[in-house]
């Protein structure tokens, strides 16, 4: 079956099932706080009702198999439920408890068995988790989520898949006016991960951009296949990948039981499967942001408007750090823009537009619509409103709306940013609605967002991976065999020849000396002794066979290279 059709009980469900006391509680109040509609059915053997909703004593009480169950027992009775569930046709699990795999073996309990367990237990049934803080569904109302969330009821919007709980939690509490669709934690992946998770949103035509938070993909074929799919569909990825460096990586070990990567092996992947990275969790709030209302950007060229030199200063050093291009007017644009101003003003990019015309919408929205009438992909305004309720800021919310009047008139791209995250308002974000313009909070998150959306624009993803066949049976060859398929197939290696200890002066004399003798059909020569490298004459190479492991009956005799800059290993 299809990852999406899989999860697609799990993660839209009619009906859910609930076990344990406090977590099947707050799932019920999100549940009914999100606007849940269909079927609440907690199951608890002694209590009567849970969070004013009548309980059930046992599965087999239920009046029907549930779409899914949130399962928050200890993680050895959540084993047992989660076969009595796949054996009553649920559509599938999340996994609250921890202690699995991510947790090794501790007080001679092995995680890493008792999740193979887990995972013979669910049979078919998808099953998200363990140690995994459930997910939301803001477009259907459903909030399998133990725990305060953020999230409002959407129509369309950003699907992010986290392995973090915690950072799932803190994305769907963002004031950043993100449409967030979808939040799903999958833990250690033990059935569904990643993949199935992308799978699913990309067949949800609800669903404008895709967000990750992980540390580690699991199938990477799978992933570049699920991301040119994606991208057919004018669906762009973002990623935050955590544990790159060597402490994140131990972190994430011991977090998920993933096998974290290096940056660079990361960006090699994502490069390919055209999916933009990001350094942050704001960056990629902003990003998300961006894609959700007009997509990925055509290029890297950017007007920057400011009425402060300091601010454009600002922009200018910070973009450094970005591919982003602040390009000069040509002659015939700086001349349109020149005479819709005053003397006073000089014009550049990033460009200081002055005060002169603060709070006169119309003399704004000329000079504005003058600027965006070039040849840049996008036009940014900063922009700093007074936030509290006791500063005045409509002469703010003109310069918003004229920048509005400049994206209708031109048919261009325009965003708003505030430099610091929180110097915005209702007001600001209304008028930015009105004209289908992005507000971006913070300039460095900004300029990061633009320049990924500007990635995305200009890079899809590449050649799908080759199909690999395995073989139906394997063959464990030494050395010398492998060195002779390679010469073979004309891949340089060292002059050489197998040989026998009776054979050996007459083998090496062949080669001619200096030689390196290597003894056969050990896995780790080195560590044995069974590696001399330039031997001159035949005493030094008896002397280096005697001195070898008594059981080795076979060499490799081949040149000693001298005089090397590099060498390749294969």
């Amino acid at each position: 079956m299809a990852a999406d059709q899989l999860l697609s009980r799990t993660l839209n469900p009619r009906s859910i099932a609930l076990f344990g006391a406090s977590p099947a509680q707050s799932v019920i109040e999100q549940c009914q706080k999100l606007g849940f509609t269909g079927q609440l059915w907690p199951v608890h053997p002694t209590r009567e009702t849970i969070a004013g909703v009548k309980c059930f004593k046992s599965i087999a009480e239920l009046p029907a198999a549930p779409d899914v169950a949130f399962v928050a027992v200890n993680r050895h009775a959540t084993i047992g439920v989660v076969a009595e569930l796949a054996k009553f046709g649920c559509g599938g699990a999340v996994c609250y408890a921890s202690g699995f795999a991510e947790s090794g073996t501790q007080s001679d309990i092995n995680g890493v068995e008792l999740q193979q367990k887990l995972i013979e237990a669910a049979g078919e049934m998808s099953l998200l988790g363990p140690n995994c803080y459930g997910y939301i569904n803001a477009l259907d109302g459903v909030a399998l989520w133990p725990d305060q969330h953020g999230c409002k009821p959407e129509k369309f919007g950003s699907a992010i898949v986290s392995q973090s709980g915690n950072v799932g939690l803190n994305l769907t509490l963002q004031q950043r006016d993100l449409n967030l669709a979808y939040l799903v934690t999958v833990g250690n992946q033990a059935v569904a991960g990643v993949e199935d998770c992308l799978e699913f949103f990309i067949n949800d035509g609800r669903v404008s951009s895709i967000g990750l938070f992980i540390e580690a993909i699991v199938d990477p074929v799978r992933f570049a296949r699920l991301a040119h799919h994606a991208a057919q569909r004018h669906l762009r990825i973002v990623a935050l990948q955590t544990g790159r460096s060597e402490a994140g990586a131990l972190i994430a070990a011991s977090h998920t039981a993933s096998l974290a990567g290096r940056r660079r092996a990361y960006e090699a992947l994502f490069a390919r499967c055209g999916v933009a990275m990001v350094d942050s969790p704001t960056e990629l709030i902003e990003t998300l942001k961006l894609l959700n209302q007009g997509g990925a950007l055509t290029g890297n060229k950017i007007v920057s408007l400011s009425c402060s030199g300091g601010e454009a200063s600002l922009v200018a050093d910070l973009s450094e750090k970005t591919s982003l291009r602040f390009e000069p007017f040509g002659d015939e644009h700086y001349q349109r823009i020149n005479s819709t101003l005053t003397e006073l003003v000089t014009i550049a990019n990033p460009f200081d537009y002055h005060t002169f015309m603060w709070g006169d919408r119309v003399a704004t929205a000329n000079t504005f619509a003058e600027v965006m009438n070039g040849p840049q992909d996008a036009t940014m305004l900063i922009l700093d409103t007074p936030p509290r309720d006791d500063q005045p800021s409509d002469s703010w919310t003109v310069a918003a709306q004229a920048l509005g009047d400049a994206v209708a008139k031109t048919n261009r791209r325009g965003v708003v940013v505030a430099t610091i995250s929180e110097c915005i308002t209702a007001d600001v974000r209304a008028a930015a609605r009105a004209a289908n313009m992005t507000v971006l909070q913070g300039l460095q998150e900004s300029l990061a967002a633009l320049d990924a959306a500007s990635w995305l624009g200009t890079n899809m993803p590449g050649e799908l991976p080759a199909t690999v066949s395995a073989p139906r049976t394997t063959k464990l060859i030494d050395e010398a065999e492998a060195k002779t398929i390679l010469s073979r197939d004309g891949v340089a290696v060292p002059v050489g020849v197998r040989t026998s200890r009776s054979d050996l002066k007459s083998s090496a004399e062949k080669v001619g000396y200096p030689v390196t003798l290597k003894g056969l059909g050990l896995a780790h020569k080195s560590e044995t002794g069974a590696v001399r490298v330039g031997i001159t004459n035949a005493d030094e190479l008896t002397t280096a066979a005697n001195q070898m492991p008594k059981e080795i009956n076979e060499f490799l005799i081949e040149q000693t290279i001298t005089n090397i800059v590099a060498e390749v290993l294969v």
